[in-house]
């Protein structure tokens, strides 16, 4: 069955079908394997990827495979790279009608231009998304825009603007209850913990918690987690606590580096609310460790920079925040690179 074959023996594989010049039958496993690949830190499919010859591949994989490389190498912090790839994927699927294609990349432009530090162009490319999906009758495309749209407002400090796009979320929830969006369900609970709509926040995160019980377990767990948050929120820290725990033990499981990751970082906070800082610290670490070796060049960046936010005493956590600020300088992240600069100076003054 499907469960008992690796991703090292799919890497394998792929590899195998390239050197045997069976180029077609290795993009499309690429194409079917990517994103689950990837989730699981394997940073070497992108090695694969580039040897395929591509203007051979048939249309659709080849911009199936494309996307991928235009994902794998934002992980990988190579924003300019990235970029490149996803206007040619853009230039390749360019019809005259919006196409589901154009619109993921569209979404895709507008996530970079926001780690590139530019908010203003993120928010237009995503509403450009936006339009895209509705036109494509693509519900989940168009929660996710409304979401990063909510989540720019947000940044820009225009809270009202930012509720009426969350609105818009709930409102395609309501139409069509779906476990395809239960993914943007949670990202809508996690921001309605953060503006302090608690009941709306805890309603969806009870109703996505259910929904994907007994089915997808790592989405199941990043639910889990959202729970935790909610619980943490409210000042629950032990049920909190056991919330995440057991996420992570799933994350743990089913090799999800990049959930695994992303877990640790929010049980580290509750912790840190919790007054357990060497707990959050040790925890950090061992995500730390996971990053680097899996060079996550984003989220290397994001744990410095809890660590230096977390560190007992001020020579180390200066020493956290300059790695941090030395990563994503060299990423060109630079919204990321104004905050830790924030976090430095907060730091030298001593708070």
């Amino acid at each position: 069955s499907k469960q008992t074959i690796t991703p090292g023996i799919i890497i394998e594989h792929i590899f195998h079908l390239t050197r045997s010049g069976e180029i077609e039958k290795a993009a499309e496993l690429v194409a079917e394997e990517g994103r689950s690949l990837i989730a699981q830190g394997h940073m070497e499919l992108l090695g694969l990827m580039e040897d395929l010859p591509i203007s051979e591949l048939e249309k659709s994989v080849r911009v199936r495979v494309l996307q991928l490389q235009g994902e794998l190498l934002v992980l990988l912090g190579r924003f300019a790279e990235a970029e490149k790839v996803f206007i040619s994927t853009q230039e390749l699927g360019n019809s005259a009608k919006p196409t589901l294609l154009s619109a993921e990349v569209h979404s895709a432009l507008a996530d970079l231009a926001l780690k590139q530090g530019d908010s203003d162009k993120a928010l237009i490319m995503h509403r450009d998304a936006l339009e895209q999906f509705i036109e494509c009758g693509n519900a989940r495309g168009a929660a996710r825009s409304y979401n990063n749209m909510g989540y720019l407002l947000r940044r820009k400090n225009d809270i009202p603007k930012a509720l009426e796009a969350y609105g818009e979320v709930e409102k395609i929830l309501q139409d069509s209850p779906d476990d395809e969006l239960v993914a943007t369900q949670l990202t809508l609970a996690r921001a309605f913990i953060e503006l302090g709509e608690i009941d709306r926040a805890r309603n969806h995160a009870l109703q996505a918690f259910e929904v994907s019980d007994g089915g997808d377990a790592l989405l199941h767990a990043r639910a889990q987690a959202v729970l935790g948050r909610y619980y943490a929120k409210v000042g629950d820290a032990d049920v909190a606590s056991h919330h995440y725990s057991t996420a992570l033990e799933t994350m743990s499981a089913a090799g999800d580096l990049l959930a695994l990751v992303e877990i640790t970082i929010l049980l580290g906070e509750v912790l840190q609310d919790a007054g357990r800082a060497e707990d959050a610290m040790e925890h950090y670490r061992e995500a730390l460790v996971i990053a680097e070796a899996n060079d996550l060049r984003m989220q290397i960046g994001e744990l410095l920079s809890r660590l230096g936010g977390v560190a007992p005493d001020k020579p180390r956590r200066m020493e956290y925040l300059q790695r941090a600020l030395a990563v994503f300088r060299e990423l060109g992240a630079k919204s990321r690179m104004r905050e830790v600069q924030a976090q430095v100076h907060a730091a030298v003054m001593g708070r």
